[in-house]
């Protein structure tokens, strides 16, 4: 009987995508393994993963515990929920990890967990002071992967977004949408079953979308954040509101700026790398971006095509007039640009 080998299988895997799977599968094991325990041994059990302080985030104790800001967003304590990120989680990974980079990958994936369960336990101390529950404290503990999970589909979401994915095998959906469906199901559940855990995927999208709006470095390395217009905060809702939530994004933005929570732009180059929403200073800095790249490549292609000098006027006429014209395959698209060099003009 043939042996049957994984290594084959393993070798093909990133780094970066075995180091996350592995971490999840095992912080979850051990969680769920001591919780059980934790249950037979204890008069009052209390909210299941409360019995693993030192794993998950349970807001009132999490203070002495710093790094369960970390570790709750790699465990799960459920067996279907576990199963669910042990195969979505590692398919998400190998693809960005092939994208970005490990580095890139791990460092997107830690700030993502990190943040949204910063954020949450903001949320429960706000409970308890505003509300005087004190189960928002010891009865809420945040853990699970769906933080991370919808951070990956807002980082495919500016990737691929017009792929399809197919749900079920006969539903067709664009990748674009996977967020806000994403989003859906968790307002559901926090009604339903209380803000713990499902509103950690609220906090992971806000999160994941602030880290790839303004902060993530770009592939040159020359700007941070993606400028796109599409991937701005108002297109994630229905176009009803997405005017008041222009409003809205616009007035967070600027007073962001003063805290210097996100750097503003002083030039017409940078003025587009962070700006919250689409907006005609934003659109006008971009087309000044794209230009000013299009005019330096028009510039080395002429220095390189420029005739040798000590060649008859016919020879180096043609030359001349070859090198003031720039195919369009050779510059960013959507731009149109005129400029003259050496008397001759070039439309870029």
């Amino acid at each position: 009987m043939p042996a049957i080998s994984f290594l084959p299988f393993l070798s093909s895997i990133p780094l970066g995508t075995r180091l996350i799977t592995l971490t999840i599968i095992l912080l979850s094991v051990i969680g769920q393994g001591l919780s059980y325990l934790a249950l037979d041994n204890s008069p009052e059990p209390g909210a299941w993963g409360s019995q693993v302080p030192w794993l998950v985030l349970v807001p009132g104790k999490s203070i002495w515990y710093p790094w369960t800001f970390l570790t709750a967003g790699l465990v799960e304590l459920g067996l279907f929920g576990l199963t669910i990120s042990v195969i979505s989680i590692p398919l998400a990974c190998r693809y960005l990890e092939r994208v970005w980079g490990i580095r890139e990958l791990i460092k997107f994936s830690i700030i993502t967990i990190v943040g949204s369960n910063i954020i949450a336990f903001g949320f429960s101390w706000l409970m308890w002071f505003v509300l005087g529950q004190q189960d928002a404290l010891y009865g809420l503990p945040y853990h699970g992967l769906s933080g991370l999970q919808v951070g990956f589909l807002v980082a495919f979401t500016q990737l691929i977004p017009e792929h399809q994915v197919q749900l079920l095998g006969k539903f067709k959906v664009r990748v674009k949408s996977l967020p806000g469906i994403h989003l859906l199901i968790s307002n559901v559940a926090v009604v339903v079953f209380g803000p713990s855990p499902a509103i950690l995927i609220q906090f992971g999208f806000i999160v994941a979308w602030v880290y790839l709006r303004f902060f993530k470095l770009s592939e040159n390395g020359e700007f941070r954040g993606d400028r796109s217009e599409t991937f701005a905060f108002q297109y994630w809702f229905p176009p009803i509101i997405r005017p008041y939530v222009a409003i809205l994004g616009n007035t967070v933005f600027k007073v962001a700026v003063k805290l210097r929570l996100v750097q503003a732009w002083d030039a017409p180059m940078n003025a587009g790398a962070y700006s919250l929403l689409p907006g005609p200073g934003g659109a006008r800095a971009e087309a000044e971006r794209r230009r000013a790249l299009a005019l330096k490549a028009l510039d080395a292609r002429l220095a390189s095509s420029s005739p040798a000098p000590g060649g008859s006027s016919s020879a180096t006429s043609p030359n001349a007039t070859s090198s003031s014209t720039v195919p369009s395959a050779n510059v960013p698209p959507a731009i149109q640009a005129t400029t003259t060099k050496s008397g001759a003009e070039a439309k870029v």
